[in-house]
């Protein structure tokens, strides 16, 4: 895969993923690097998309976060790769920034911890080793919640409502 085929997915996936917030300013920015790459025409690689085949297939299921949130990371590692390159380094900073607004609620702190997960070399047998030990908890928060309203029990009498609660002196009027 090759910097034009992300570049052009990085178009395609901003605009499908990302709201209609600010999207001028993104679309000038990935206009300069579909120049700066020379990806501006349609027939950019061997027509096969990088990313937005797997994002379509998820949409259909209708569980698109964890995707979105693999495509992100996906676009971090990209930019992190082009970093120091001058003559696209404004661009890449304006839509990371926007891709930071989107999935992180613009919260710096949240991306920093995402990144450091991304990061984490799982081949180190300590870090295997800590990772399941935590495996049972990341499946507990993982799994699907279970909401149970409990049932408030009527401080009056069931039928007409006539009846005194002996216990709340209130329920007398």
């Amino acid at each position: 895969m090759n910097a034009t085929h992300c570049i052009l997915a990085l178009q395609l996936c901003l605009l499908a993923i990302s709201g209609c917030s600010s999207q001028v300013p993104i679309i000038e920015e990935i206009e300069n690097l579909k120049r700066y790459f020379n990806s501006s025409n349609s027939d950019v690689g061997d027509s096969k998309d990088v990313v937005l085949h797997v994002l379509r297939n998820w949409q259909e299921d209708g569980d698109t976060k964890v995707i979105d949130v693999q495509i992100a990371s996906f676009y971090f590692k990209l930019f992190e790769a082009l970093k120091g390159n001058q003559a696209i380094e404004k661009s890449i900073n304006v839509i990371r920034a926007e891709l930071i607004a989107n999935f992180f609620n613009n919260s710096e702190a949240k991306y920093d911890g995402f990144m450091s997960i991304t990061k984490i070399e799982v081949n180190d047998p300590q870090i295997q080793s800590k990772a399941i030990n935590e495996l049972v908890k990341v499946m507990s928060h993982l799994s699907p919640r279970v909401t149970l309203r409990k049932r408030k029990r009527s401080r009056c009498c069931f039928g007409g409502g006539n009846r005194l609660n002996k216990k709340n002196p209130a329920s007398t009027i």
